[in-house]
């Protein structure tokens, strides 16, 4: 999928702006506070309905405005075009049109214009505690997988109504493991099953992408390697039952905690550098260069699964590499797919040795002050 062209309406600091962009190569340049990562968050959304900014919606909104409307036109791998159209209002929340039809569910649009964010704010990712390293592979497995998806919003919905009714059963002082938690932990550990047995699959075909992409990217003999701690630690054939199991038997613990203790919610993926855990050791620099090699290898992955291209929005490529490696991603990316890239001085481009890049690119200048 390519993004031909967007307009946003009462978004962040745009009150009606339309920009065009070229199937490969897109810098994005202006000064800070100009509005250049507003616009990969728009394309963001259109992508996987969200932010990467933030949780609220409200915030995406522009000052003293009640709502916002994203339009994008996207080509697909047929030459067909697409028209996504995000609309957000503080009364009436979000809703999407895909070619002016109302989305009754996300799970239709989502991966439909495959996406691959690559941040500053992102770093947690390899920094931060395990649910940012979850996050990073239900947004993968999401995009590629609609079963996955299906299954993920299922789980999450279940897990929330079993606390829920724990917390009840603590405060009816009903501390009896029933019928009613035998029911619904045979469906949880169902859907767990399938979450468990996706994510199997994922590494076996993702953790070769990532090693090749380091290779290629790292000028040391330094070596990457990533592995899952399953919190059920069983066979796929087993894990119903063993699920079923712990369910049953910590069902005291969690009575007291308010929680469930156990399941695939609690899955560590373990990001290692030589051989220990770059959360622990790694030094800026190495969290950076990890953090590249993830994305490329996500947009491998994306690329293999979805057959066709995909979209990668670079913002401030400068915070993570010096010049000569990020001309490099840029032209491993803008082969086979779209870029957009946020700059702050184009001459600083050239001086990386983007001129030739540059000369058949598209260059979005943008103005503080202006929109």
């Amino acid at each position: 999928m390519v993004l031909k062209k967007l307009r946003l309406v009462n978004f962040r600091r745009y009150t009606d702006s339309i920009f065009e962009f070229h199937e490969k190569s897109n810098f994005i340049n202006g000064d800070n506070g100009s509005g250049k990562t507003s616009i990969l968050e728009a394309v963001h959304y259109l992508s996987l309905t969200k932010s990467f900014r933030t949780s609220n919606d409200n915030e995406s909104i522009r000052y003293n405005d009640d709502f916002f409307n994203i339009f994008g036109e996207f080509l697909n791998e047929h030459n067909k075009t697409n028209l996504h159209n995000l609309n957000f209002s503080r009364s009436e929340g979000k809703s999407f049109l895909l070619n002016k039809i109302p989305v009754k569910k996300y799970t239709d649009i989502v991966g439909a214009a495959p996406v691959v964010i690559l941040s500053p704010g992102l770093q947690k990712i390899t920094e931060g505690g395990p649910a940012e390293r979850r996050n990073f592979i239900n947004r993968i497995l999401s995009q590629t997988d609609r079963e996955y998806f299906i299954n993920l919003i299922e789980y999450k919905k279940r897990l929330t109504q079993r606390n829920l009714v724990i917390n009840r059963y603590r405060e009816n002082k009903s501390y009896h493991y029933d019928v009613y938690f035998e029911t619904q932990d045979d469906i949880l550990a169902r859907i767990g099953q399938k979450l468990f047995s996706a994510r199997q699959t994922f590494l076996t075909a993702y953790k070769p992408m990532l090693k090749d992409i380091f290779t290629q990217i790292n000028h040391t003999k330094s070596q990457i390697d990533l592995n899952i701690k399953y919190n059920i630690k069983s066979s796929t054939d087993d894990f119903i039952r063993l699920f079923s199991k712990n369910l049953k038997d910590k069902f005291s613990r969690d009575l007291q905690n308010g929680r469930t203790s156990c399941g695939p919610h609690l899955d560590e993926l373990v990001i290692l550098y030589n051989g220990r855990e770059i959360r622990q050791i790694g030094s800026q620099g190495e969290h950076k260069l990890v953090l590249i090699a993830l994305k490329l290898a996500e947009g491998a992955y994306l690329e293999n699964r979805k057959n066709e291209p995909i979209i990668f929005l670079l913002d401030d490529l400068f915070a993570f590499l010096d010049g000569n490696h990020c001309r490099k991603i840029v032209e491993n990316i803008g082969d086979r797919n779209q870029t957009l890239i946020t700059s702050t001085d184009i001459k600083e481009l050239r001086k990386y040795g983007f001129r030739k890049i540059l000369q058949s690119t598209n260059i979005i200048n943008l103005t503080a002050g202006v929109a």
